[in-house]
């Protein structure tokens, strides 16, 4: 079941079955899961389960007309015979695609060619496995003059490490080696709930997506511990690191923008309003994607007080004051690991503009969501659309080019494809 901030004013077109949040005609305000997408999850505890959520009222039916939903959509391979791909980008204003693979590589692609050598290789820094490895991967806003780039990967103890490094002064396709600087290095206490996820916002501030720390259930607090860089969201300037930029929560460690967060695994920016869509990983029973305004910090995403709309600790009648609620989640029904995506805002499908469109590792499912004036106006499950051979297996990471056209990845499947008009 997907549940929703909707404006209840909004007909559902959707294969899926939504609870409704209802105020008026108005806005209101795992089993272990298989987190991340980086490879499943190491054996964890499990929580006490939460009760099962129950159903809102459904939207009445009204003269108005239908929401057209998105387009009809497929994908179109673009390369396979990947090691464990995680993660698709390109650079500001660059026609080349760079596929992260988890075992250590910077792939290259270069008019729709695998080059034969990766872009950079840190291999020997790390062990992909698990929910480890190379996770993440983030070019400076001015790469092309400055050729600096950021990585997120967990080195051989298990630790984060957000380190930046350069393009080759003799070759563009081929990074140079060795690090230019490390920005943090943080303790990892268990394998799992690494988050992975580095992007430069609006502000051309670099974000960092930190899951709580493992294990289950947050044993160490870290989601709801300002003080802690774990379960946060980290927002660094890195012309001035460590010195703090303005507006990151007061009274918390430097680093960090928002709290709250359990495996935030991807998360990204809307290129035309700065909105920042999060896909939160859940514990036992709930997926969750959040939304916060462009340039609104300080937000306390909930966890662990909370797991989707739902009390966690405690599993009743938990203080949800401050609390920002996710704009939608579903249950095991439906996947067991969110998978962040894009608002797609590239040319090549006009009618797909504005859709924010994510999905979910375990299951492969895909779903298209509008998020207009605070509220989700419409949801769509898509997967039986745009993926109806099942070409995908293990949808680990969705990806963004130079122009907004958006990537669909697989892990188990080694490939990229891209989403297309059918």
């Amino acid at each position: 079941m997907i549940r929703s901030v909707l404006s209840p004013c909004a007909r559902m077109a959707s294969a899926v079955v939504l609870a409704v949040l209802l105020a008026g005609c108005g806005s209101s305000g795992d089993s272990s899961s298989d987190d991340g997408g980086g490879g499943g999850s190491d054996p964890q505890p499990t929580a006490e389960p939460t009760p099962a959520p129950t159903a809102g009222p459904v939207p009445t039916p009204s003269a108005e007309p239908e929401p057209e939903g998105p387009p009809a959509l497929r994908l179109s391979e673009v390369v396979s015979g990947l090691s464990s791909p995680l993660y698709a980008v390109s650079p500001p204003g660059d026609p080349r695609l760079f596929v992260l693979e988890q075992t250590g590589a910077v792939q290259l692609l270069e008019d729709g060619q695998l080059q034969d050598e990766p872009f950079l290789d840190l291999s020997e820094l790390l062990e992909g496995r698990g929910e480890r490895g190379l996770l993440g991967l983030a070019f400076h806003p001015d790469y092309a003059s400055n050729g600096r780039f950021i990585v997120d990967y967990t080195d051989l103890d298990g630790d984060t490490v957000i380190a930046e490094y350069a393009r080759s002064a003799d070759d563009p396709n081929v990074a140079a080696p060795d690090e230019v600087r490390r920005f943090l290095h943080i303790e990892q206490p268990f394998g799992n709930h690494n988050g992975g996820m580095v992007e430069f916002g609006p502000d051309e501030l670099l974000y960092i997506g930190m899951g709580d720390g493992g294990a289950a259930a947050d044993p160490l607090g870290s989601g709801q511990d300002p003080a802690s860089k774990l379960g946060a969201m980290l927002r660094i300037d890195v012309d001035t690191h460590p010195e703090p930029p303005d507006g990151n929560l007061a009274g918390a460690d430097p680093d960090v923008w928002a709290t709250g967060l359990r495996n935030p695994w991807r998360f990204s920016f809307d290129r035309d309003t700065g909105d920042l869509y999060i896909g939160d990983v859940g514990q036992n029973l709930f997926e969750e994607v959040h939304v916060s305004a462009a340039g609104v910090g300080g937000s306390n995403y909930g966890w662990n007080v909370m797991e989707g709309f739902h009390c966690f600790d405690p599993a009743e009648d938990c203080d949800m004051t401050g609390l920002l609620l996710p704009a939608a989640e579903y249950g095991r029904d439906l996947g067991c690991s969110v998978t962040g995506g894009y608002v797609y805002r590239g040319e090549a499908i006009p009618a797909l503009r504005g859709w924010y469109v994510y999905g979910d590792f375990c299951s492969n499912r895909i779903w298209a969501m509008r998020w207009q004036a605070g509220e989700v106006v419409e949801h769509h499950e898509i997967t039986e659309d745009i993926d109806p051979d099942g070409s995908i297996r293990g949808l680990s990471s969705f990806g963004q080019d130079a122009d907004g056209e958006l990537y669909v990845v697989s892990l188990s499947g080694g490939t990229v494809h891209r989403i297309e008009s059918e």
